[in-house]
């Protein structure tokens, strides 16, 4: 079966870090944002990906010196919903590509963080509680709405975890909800949200970026609140997620 692969760990150049509320979004005028450009050392790595079809968007975050490297960057891959919580946590037990269940390389002993063993091979994607799994959440609003402020309020009502701020700004720097995603209020009446079983088609974008600010993988290779939003809670009261939505376990 076909591996993930994923280019060397390398620098990150953060230009601009956002500043200010907890939700880091930038102005219309680029307030926020600072003038310093910032070096710093890639150690987590965040993957993303929307289901255009079921409105499924899916995420995880891991270390870059945990035991495998989750890396979710070659194409469309196919995902398998499991049942979706009471909190709208939508979890993916399953992922394949062209050529059957998507399988995560394992890292060698010189990028492993202090105290882990290699675990010498590969491993499949085994579902959300893995340490490349993935869950997320359906992006619609009160009124059926899909744009680019859903995407944002759907993973900051989900993901409570490390590294929030690190990763929400790369999100407001895409184009998620946007252009064909845009979906007006009462444009698509006939939309039926996912239960489990079904599948959908994700194509995902893999970012390294600087978030744990030194903190290590732990025993499993997880980021400490990696950011799958296993007991995620609603808009208002957002949970804590043990782990973070990630893909390819």
């Amino acid at each position: 079966m076909r591996k993930l692969k994923r280019p060397g760990i390398g620098v990150l150049v953060l230009i601009g870090l956002l500043v200010g509320s907890g939700v880091a979004w930038a102005d219309e005028d680029g307030a926020g944002l600072e003038d310093t450009e910032a070096e710093q050392i890639a150690d987590t790595l965040f993957n993303f990906g929307y289901d255009l079809i079921n409105r499924v968007f899916a995420w995880n975050l891991s270390a870059l010196d945990g035991l495998y490297d989750c890396t979710l960057e070659n194409g469309s891959l196919t995902a398998t919903y499991g049942e979706p919580t009471d909190e709208g946590v939508i979890p993916v037990d399953n992922l394949e590509d062209d050529s059957g269940v998507v399988f995560f390389p394992d890292r060698p002993e010189e990028e492993l963080a202090e105290g882990l063993e290699p675990a010498g091979a590969p491993v499949a994607y085994s579902g959300a509680e893995g340490e490349c799994g993935l869950s997320g959440g359906e992006v619609s609003g009160p009124q059926g709405q899909v744009n680019h402020g859903m995407f944002m309020k759907l993973f900051n009502s989900l993901y409570d975890g490390a590294g929030r701020g690190c990763v929400v700004r790369h999100l407001a720097q895409t184009d998620l909800g946007k252009g064909e995603q845009q979906i007006k209020a009462g444009e698509d009446p006939d939309f039926e949200s996912v239960v489990a079983g079904d599948t959908g088609v994700i194509e995902f974008t893999s970012i390294e970026t600087d978030c744990e600010k030194g903190h290590k993988a732990t025993e499993n290779g997880t980021v400490e609140g990696n950011g799958r939003p296993d007991h995620a809670g609603g808009p208002d009261s957002p949970g804590k997620s043990g782990s973070a939505p990630g893909h390819n376990n």
